[in-house]
């Protein structure tokens, strides 16, 4: 009687336990990325201002959040690029919506070459739909073989 007593037990707190308060996935930690800002955006290639402290510079490679309205709403969990049989650089950003409501957020990238010259005009602007907690990615392409160098900007979608 005994061993039936602990087994209900037990039962009784794995169910209770199921009904736990659960948080949403993924979970972003803002405080973590911005202390780790300065390392998150380094790289050997930045697009550097001609008249020093002008305007910040900016890190290739990567993509830029250029909208206040979602700097706390979203994160860039990755970026990436790679070279098409063409000629062509496929980049993409992973963004993580962070908050409790679907955003709208729009991306463009704009290709450069070796030297850091744009080998073609800003790509247009493309929209996507993030679910709140979930990751979705931008990807796009560059049709001028010269590219090299990658820049994705991301601002709130209207």
């Amino acid at each position: 009687m005994k061993i039936f007593t602990i087994a209900t037990a037990a039962l009784g707190l794995a169910v209770l336990s199921g009904c736990a308060n659960v948080e949403p996935r993924p979970q972003c930690d803002f405080y973590a990325y911005k202390r780790n800002f300065a390392l998150a955006e380094q790289g050997p290639q930045r697009l550097v201002p001609r008249v020093p402290g002008s305007i910040t510079e900016m890190p290739l490679n990567y993509a830029n959040v250029t909208d206040v309205g979602i700097t706390n709403k979203i994160l860039v969990q990755a970026t990436s690029a790679q070279r098409n049989p063409d000629g062509s650089v496929r980049a993409f950003a992973r963004l993580v919506n962070c908050s409790d409501h679907t955003l709208q957020v729009e991306g463009r990238a704009t290709f450069f070459n070796e030297g850091q010259i744009e080998s073609e005009p800003a790509t247009a602007w493309t929209r996507l739909i993030l679910s709140p907690h979930t990751y979705q990615s931008y990807a796009t392409h560059s049709t001028n073989p010269d590219a090299a160098l990658y820049l994705i900007e991301l601002r709130e979608g209207s």
